[in-house]
């Protein structure tokens, strides 16, 4: 695929091992650096379960954010590896809530759960709740993000989804 008339380096991690202390954590780093040493100037798009952040590299980790965004100090460490390269995009997903917003030349999209929506009251709002996927159509000078939902799809709260299965 083209992108600025150059192929797309697509990256994918684990960022659910990220900030455990694993073996696997220190591997994926190491394979990490090592494709990011040989992009050659192409630019390139991250994919990884949890979004980076919420608002700013340096939001504060709370108790109650803790488990939506990439811990720290992984999330610096991921961004400082970053910075050496044509980082264009950030695909993720995990806070069952579309969100599209772009910090200092970096898009970040959020993917909406394709199976539930949490309840406002079990998680605050920070992007649209509703359920469907994400599509991308990278092009030779630009992405294309478009947020897709099967026809006749529809939003399914968490707790109508717990209280069906309680009832059964």
């Amino acid at each position: 695929m083209l992108y600025g008339r150059r192929l797309v380096r697509f990256i994918g991690l684990n960022s659910l091992i990220m900030n455990t202390g694993l073996a696997s954590e220190a591997e994926q780093f190491d394979w990490l650096a090592s494709q990011l040493a040989n992009v050659n100037g192409k630019p390139v798009a991250l994919f990884l379960h949890k979004p980076l952040f919420l608002h700013l590299p340096d939001d504060a980790e709370l108790a109650e954010t803790a488990i939506r965004y990439v811990p720290q100090p992984a999330r610096r460490r991921l961004i400082e590896m970053f910075s050496a390269v044509d980082w264009r995009l950030v695909g993720s997903g995990h806070v069952h809530q579309r969100r599209d917003f772009t910090y200092r030349g970096v898009r970040h999209i959020w993917a909406p759960s394709a199976g539930f929506v949490i309840p406002d009251d079990k998680q605050d709002v920070i992007g649209i709740k509703e359920t469907g996927i994400v599509e991308y159509r990278f092009r030779p000078d630009t992405v294309e993000v478009r947020h897709v939902r099967a026809k006749g799809q529809i939003d399914i709260s968490l707790d109508a989804l717990l209280a069906e299965m309680a009832a059964d």
